[in-house]
């Protein structure tokens, strides 16, 4: 039997997304924000889905937020992604939400109302992703 090795699957950054992977890169966690009436979205889209504005800019986050909701991965989609892992959606501190992984994985779900920060995960030397870990409240 053959050991076959997989890549993790990267992004394809386009047009829209490249400014995100490349914040990444540097290690800071942006989002975009409507110009005309100062909505935080995520993910990045031609228009602010709040008011229909196409002028947006991407603007650094603080990185902290609060789990929404998480999950423990056990079985992966791929075995290019190796279980166990956890995801997430943060409520961040800007007033949007990320789906993300909290790390390292935990045997149980981070509950539901923790204080997290963003972390990073060295893909390659192309990609850095963002990833959170949770922090004691009394940051």
């Amino acid at each position: 039997m053959m050991d076959v090795q997989l890549e993790r699957p990267l992004p394809s950054p386009s047009e829209l997304t490249a400014p995100f992977w490349a914040a990444a890169h540097e290690r800071r966690l942006v989002r975009p924000v409507c110009d005309d009436c100062a909505h935080s979205f995520f993910t990045p889209q031609l228009i602010c889905p709040h008011c229909l504005s196409e002028k947006w800019s991407f603007r650094t986050s603080t990185g902290r937020g609060t789990v929404y909701s998480s999950t423990i991965v056990h079985r992966s989609p791929s075995p290019a992604l190796p279980a166990p892992y956890e995801i997430a959606i943060v409520d961040m501190d800007e007033g949007w939400q990320l789906l993300t992984n909290i790390v390292p994985a935990a045997d149980r779900p981070t509950p539901i109302g923790s204080r997290v920060e963003v972390t990073w995960v060295e893909i390659d030397e192309e990609f850095t992703f963002p990833a959170f870990r949770a922090i004691d409240t009394e940051d």
